[in-house]
């Protein structure tokens, strides 16, 4: 029989957050300005950690190491990250490296990730890819600091869904709060971060040579996407589902998953799950019924 286990999420301190990850059901432990909850990790610099039980207290990288039998996977790394992002400025322009590059360089795999759109304002635009039709016209662009010309505006409402694959600049701009689901990786190459200063007056540091090298050109062609219900992408990175009512999931082929509420809750066999809480889900390799009474999103590695 599955296991339906809390746990609890790491906030992160952002140059360009705030206190709007409160509206989503978390509870904020200061009064600090926070960009992120990471709300199921494994990273070190961001853990998470089982929320009850008699293993309340261990960090999730540990339950998953401790445990080959729950998650039936050689993988030595907890695979998954999941956070809610809320900006109240602009993030910096990104671009993520792919495994290739991210392993020579970085000595971990690369970095796809994706979006869903939990709120922003009625006229908001994300980056998301650019304009540069060769490499030498990309890095022409980024020395003559013509960044309108170089970067991508769409247009996104709530409920909307963007893929980034590595290779794709993007960046999330002021008052687009995201679901984000990625790689268990952290590397991120700043193409531009907007000339801002952090709170000891430095300028945060670029990493131009990086972007030229793994920025694909010309750009790839995801588009925006709008889904009420189901699956979201289905890759060899992961499997995304929006869960908007109640409903049977065939999990069958899946040992295991992970699912966070972002509005009203969910029942899940005996375990209720709120806005603002997460869990994993473990020992599947079955059909299980969700209870929906609001909005989550459940993700896994097939």
């Amino acid at each position: 029989m599955y296991k339906v286990i809390k746990v609890t999420p790491f906030f992160s301190e952002r140059l360009w957050g705030g206190h709007k990850l409160a509206d989503f059901g978390f509870q904020l432990p200061t009064n600090d300005l926070y960009g992120e909850a990471w709300v199921i990790s494994a990273l070190d610099n961001g853990m998470s950690y089982i929320a009850s039980g008699k293993e309340q207290g261990v960090s999730l990288k540990s339950f998953y190491q401790n445990h080959p039998e729950y998650f039936g996977t050689t993988e030595k790394e907890f695979p998954l990250l999941s956070k809610i992002i809320t900006a109240n400025d602009y993030l910096s322009v990104q671009v993520h490296p792919d495994d290739e590059y991210s392993l020579k360089h970085n000595k971990m795999l690369g970095k796809p990730e994706c979006w869903y759109i939990l709120d922003c304002p009625p006229d908001a635009k994300m980056i998301y890819g650019h304009q540069a039709q060769t490499k030498a016209e990309l890095i022409t662009m980024v020395e003559q600091k013509a960044w309108k010309q170089l970067f991508t505006e769409v247009k996104v409402q709530k409920g909307d869904f963007l893929y980034v694959p590595p290779g794709k600049v993007h960046a999330i701009t002021p008052g687009v709060t995201v679901f984000e689901l990625q790689r268990s990786s952290d590397v991120t190459y700043r193409f531009y971060d907007f000339d801002r200063m952090d709170k000891d007056g430095n300028l945060r540091p670029l990493h131009l040579q990086e972007c030229f090298d793994v920025t694909t050109v010309p750009d790839s062609n995801e588009q925006v996407q709008h889904i009420i219900e189901g699956i979201l992408v289905d890759n060899q990175y992961f499997t995304l589902h929006l869960l908007t009512k109640t409903q049977e999931l065939d999990l069958s082929s899946v040992k295991w998953g992970q699912v966070t509420v972002v509005e009203g809750e969910i029942i899940i066999g005996t375990v209720n799950l709120k806005a603002g809480e997460s869990a994993i889900i473990v020992d599947l390799n079955q059909k299980i019924t969700v209870t929906v009474n609001g909005k989550a999103l459940l993700s896994y590695k097939k």
